[in-house]
């Protein structure tokens, strides 16, 4: 089974109370991390839409989030293709949200992805969160027919996305997500053919 997407979740960032979550930057060290992992995504070989041919990724796209911006310029500098921005892939609208810490955190997680038709925190639900999500990965690749894309994004909204087409429960997928992380996944049916990371 072979790929022909790449969603890739942006490299570690520094919190910072007070600032919007999405306006948070990298982390120090985090473009380091970006650079080990873009190694490990030029052996990819992804099938290019609608062809059988193999290759590399051909081009990034990201959410207008300033860590993905940032995760994003460096995989695309390491693969030696062009970077974008793009509508709708940025992280769950949760402005205004204070900073908590980890275990609160976790619990209002799990209640999220329990009840993604109620509208917890933030401005969207999980559901709405999802479908703005998707729409935004479709459109990325309807306007680069035959590229084949890596699309760096955020750890819910990719989330949410991928655990019912892959049967996974949603929150436990979520803690296990690093920063950064890549899934190779076929976009037709968003099934999952491999994640790729760093090692501890």
């Amino acid at each position: 089974m072979t790929g022909d997407l790449v969603l890739v979740r942006h490299a570690p960032t520094r919190l910072e109370e007070g600032v919007p979550s999405a306006a948070w930057e990298l982390a120090p060290g985090a473009r380091e991390l970006t650079s080990q992992l873009a190694v490990r995504l030029a052996a990819l070989r992804l099938a290019a839409p609608g062809a059988g041919a193999l290759g590399g990724i051909d081009a990034v796209v990201t959410s207008h989030e300033p860590k993905a911006v940032g995760t994003g310029r460096v995989l695309a500098a390491e693969l030696g293709v062009p970077a974008s921005t793009a509508p709708d892939l940025e992280e769950h609208h949760r402005a205004g949200r204070r900073l908590m810490d980890e275990a609160e955190w976790q619990r209002t997680l799990k209640r999220f992805f329990a009840n993604p038709d109620v509208l917890l925190f933030g401005t969207e639900t999980g559901a709405e969160a999802r479908a703005r999500f998707e729409r935004g990965v479709r459109a990325a690749l309807a306007e680069r027919p035959g590229k084949r894309l890596a699309l760096v994004s955020h750890a819910t909204v990719m989330t949410l996305l991928l655990a019912g087409p892959n049967g996974l429960d949603p929150y436990e997928l979520w803690r296990t997500v690093r920063m950064p992380e890549a899934f190779v996944v076929r976009a037709d049916d968003l099934r999952i053919v491999e994640r790729v990371a760093l090692p501890d």
